[in-house]
């Protein structure tokens, strides 16, 4: 796609509304790059057990704004099939982003898009970019980690997922049969 002043002013607007939006709830961030063609926001978030940081990449010639956050380790070579496939079944239950392995160097990383062509996206989309994956992130990264230490099979990787859809299953009929009482 071409760089189009227009497309150039519709980037700047949607980074002026991912700013405000984040000045707004007081979230810490560093602006790494600020161009006309390209600008990169750092965010960083502590969940439960792992640091993570989110980039957010505005791409004027495309049109849209990538997320992006890699995994603070690195796969050793030997657990790659094993990575390889525990990627895939979090990939498969996630509504909206994923993570990407790249078995050569070992690299894993959760990814987001959203386009803005001819549009300005509001600020409760990015908030909810950044929170659906600093979530998933947290969800996840320290089953990969142990998985890449060899501290986690990659059965009990796959059952964790299982386990958890029951809990919330349950949790969701409990609350339900309850809801059904209180009527």
């Amino acid at each position: 796609m071409e760089l189009t002043p227009q497309r150039m002013d519709h980037a700047r607007k949607n980074f002026n509304i991912l700013i405000a939006m984040l000045e707004q709830r007081k979230l810490k961030y560093s602006i790494e790059e600020n161009r006309q063609d390209f600008s990169h926001v750092r965010i960083r978030f502590t969940g439960e057990d792992l640091p993570m940081d989110l980039h957010l990449l505005f791409r004027p010639e495309r049109q849209m704004v990538s997320l992006y956050s890699p995994m603070p380790f690195t796969v050793p070579a030997g657990r790659s099939a094993d990575m390889a496939v525990a990627v895939a079944a979090a990939n498969h239950g996630l509504a909206d982003g994923s993570f990407d392995f790249d078995h050569k160097e070992g690299a894993l990383r959760f990814r987001m898009t959203a386009p803005f062509m001819e549009t300005t996206l509001s600020a409760d989309l990015f908030e909810y970019l950044l929170y659906v994956a600093a979530d998933t992130i947290d969800r996840y990264n320290d089953r990969f980690l142990a998985l890449s230490e060899g501290k986690m099979t990659l059965m009990d990787f796959l059952h964790a997922d299982e386990q958890r859809t029951a809990q919330s299953k349950k949790e969701s009929d409990t609350m339900e049969k309850q809801s059904c009482e209180n009527i």
